[in-house]
């Protein structure tokens, strides 16, 4: 079965801290970025499941190189992105989705409407870091930083 890897941009890809420590200035990812998405590249599909305004998401793939990692049509981003889960998720169902985000509730969403979705949790920035656990739901792997994907997404 092929592979589809969503990922977050926010806390996930996009460095916001040192976005709003620049005063919103400094476009950057973290460190492991450019080459997790290099080599998650060349064993699955890439692509984007974002909160907020399309234009300032996609900015922010522009200026830090990460836009040619995704094409337009596999970039998903939504003021709700709640509200949108469950298309998004359909409409990759025929894939093995991973499915990479900072926000737990989300993870526990998806899993909950395709059981079958392999959950990352990226335990940083705002949202993890003020986490509460979610009774009888674990995300299927938790990881610090992304430079485990590659490994994750090979394995499963």
């Amino acid at each position: 079965m092929k592979k589809f890897v969503l990922f977050d941009i926010d806390f996930t890809l996009f460095d916001v801290q040192t976005f709003k420590d620049s005063n919103l200035k400094e476009y950057s990812v973290y460190k492991e970025v450019m080459q997790v998405l290099d080599e998650t590249s060349k064993i699955a599909m890439l692509g984007i499941f974002s909160k907020g305004e399309t234009e300032f998401q996609k900015t922010k793939l522009e200026k830090t190189g990460m836009a040619k990692f995704f094409k337009n049509e596999h970039m998903h981003i939504f003021v709700d992105k709640e509200a949108n889960l469950t298309k998004i998720m359909d409409k990759y169902k025929d894939y093995k989705i991973f499915f990479i985000d900072d926000r737990l509730d989300l993870l526990y969403s998806a899993k909950k409407h395709l059981p079958e979705v392999f959950t990352i949790w990226v335990k940083r920035g705002w949202f993890a870091e003020n986490q509460e656990p979610i009774v009888g739901f674990k995300a299927d792997a938790e990881v610090e930083n992304l430079s485990e994907v590659v490994r994750i997404v090979q394995l499963n």
